[in-house]
């Protein structure tokens, strides 16, 4: 059996050796965190959405439900919307584009109004 004689590492190539390795450990780290924390946001998004229903027919909106920021005479007398579509229980009501805190949040299954904040379930201890 012929063995092939190993070349003698510099300490340069060493070093770049180490840097790798360290750099390819660092790597799966981050994404194995990332991967960990993405997980546990859903979970935690999960659990928030099962607390929120319609007051009135108890239809529970999920995270790709949207509502629009549009002009509203009938409960809440806004004028000043802004147009932007976005779910209003990620920010309580608060809409993101002109910071109007909408009271009143309409069901997009039965279409009627309720005071937004009926819609959170309350936790029992």
């Amino acid at each position: 059996m012929k063995y092939k004689k190993l070349k003698k590492q510099t300490p340069h190539t060493r070093y770049i050796k180490i840097i790798l390795f360290w750099l390819l450990q660092k790597k799966i780290s981050t994404s194995t965190k990332d991967a960990l924390t993405t997980k546990q946001e859903l979970e935690k998004e999960k659990i928030g959405f099962n607390r929120i229903r319609c007051p009135l027919c108890e239809w529970r909106p999920s995270k790709f439900s949207r509502w629009v920021c549009s002009d509203c005479e009938n409960p809440e007398y806004f004028y000043s919307a802004c147009g932007t579509v976005w779910n209003t229980f990620t920010t309580q009501g608060l809409c993101p584009g002109c910071n109007h805190q909408w009271r009143w949040t309409s069901c997009l299954s039965c279409s009627q109004w309720s005071l937004h904040e009926t819609w959170y379930e309350k936790q029992s201890c």
